[in-house]
């Protein structure tokens, strides 16, 4: 092999593992920051809604950035949890009659879950309407040894670590952004006693 083809094929290596490396890493590092800069605020909060495990950030406006690209026309709710120890109980009771969705993250920043008002319409057979409750459990957890509310879902995620962010739609009506802040304010995320 002459000089230059063991360089370029030197350049290429590297350039391919930097590619991989960075597809790999930047989801990871940017859930971490995420995760970290949630559960700071949360923390950050009164202690009364710092206790319910969820962060209620302001309406969004133009000053606003914490989430990528946040929309004016949703309120939103976000909390972490770190499953290695103990599963994580979600519930919110969600009577809003706009468009609304939970969405769980896993640390490399892949959704592995969401119920919206459409699901979880369909699923009222197994809730109470309007109910919602959710057993987040680390992965590999044996299921036959949980203790699920009654009426949850088991979901199992595929990192210890899970971000869940909670989107409402709201529309200039102020009876509409009412209802949307009681179901962000009924929601709820605790590690299971």
């Amino acid at each position: 092999m002459k000089p230059w083809q063991r360089l370029l094929a030197l350049g290429l290596a590297v350039a391919v593992l930097a590619h991989l490396l960075a597809v790999w890493a930047a989801p990871r590092l940017i859930m971490r920051e995420a995760m970290s800069r949630i559960a700071q605020e949360t923390a950050g909060q009164p202690a009364a809604q710092a206790a319910t495990g969820v962060y209620l950030p302001p309406p969004t406006d133009h000053t606003q950035r914490r989430i990528v690209m946040p929309s004016p026309d949703l309120l939103y709710a976000t909390c972490t949890a770190d499953l290695a120890q103990r599963p994580l109980q979600v519930s919110a009771e969600v009577a809003h009659p706009r468009y609304w969705s939970v969405a769980l993250y896993g640390a490399n920043s892949d959704n592995f879950f969401v119920v919206n008002d459409r699901r979880l319409a369909e699923d009222a057979a197994a809730t109470a309407p309007g109910r919602l409750e959710l057993l987040v459990v680390a992965p590999g957890t044996d299921r036959t040894t949980l203790r699920a509310p009654a009426g949850a879902t088991v979901v199992e995620a595929p990192s210890a670590k899970v971000l869940l962010l909670m989107r409402l739609l709201v529309t200039d009506d102020r009876t509409d952004l009412d209802s949307a802040q009681r179901a962000r304010a009924s929601l709820r995320c605790n590690a299971q006693p």
